[in-house]
């Protein structure tokens, strides 16, 4: 963060993807990724579509920067006073238009809704845990 309350920033994470269904496969057509703060939008992203077959893990790199993203008030208060304990609580956002596959058919497109609330460290060494995320379709 600058003295005037901008963040600048890079975020990475790795969604996991798990399709256990044995028949349908899921077209992921369009992706876009949002990353918050205490409400406010912080990063913006759209990610690589992709297919995935039935009874199948696909992981999805999501590369996210801030760059001179102005926060105010409360939200820049906040910000400073978690980042002393060297991880601060995000927000994930995905939604995705999916259509699903089923031998030759193909469903028109759904909406797809993903939340995550994950504790990411503040340094820049590589540090792995799992979130679960909420989803609705």
């Amino acid at each position: 963060m600058t003295k005037n309350d901008h963040l600048y920033g890079n975020f990475n994470f790795t969604l996991k993807a798990y399709n256990p269904n044995s028949r349908v496969s899921i077209y992921y057509d369009s992706i876009e990724v949002k990353l918050f703060y205490n409400s406010q939008q912080i990063a913006f992203n759209n990610a690589e579509t992709f297919f995935q077959p039935h009874r199948n893990v696909t992981y999805l790199d999501l590369f996210l920067s801030a760059t001179d993203v102005a926060l105010y008030g409360d939200v820049a208060r906040d910000l400073k006073t978690e980042r002393t304990s060297g991880s601060v609580n995000l927000g994930i956002k995905v939604r995705a238009k999916i259509r699903f596959k089923v031998g030759i058919w193909k469903s028109s497109h759904r909406k797809l809704k993903l939340s995550c609330s994950p504790r990411v460290p503040l340094s820049s060494t590589k540090n792995s845990q799992t979130y679960p995320c909420d989803v609705d379709l």
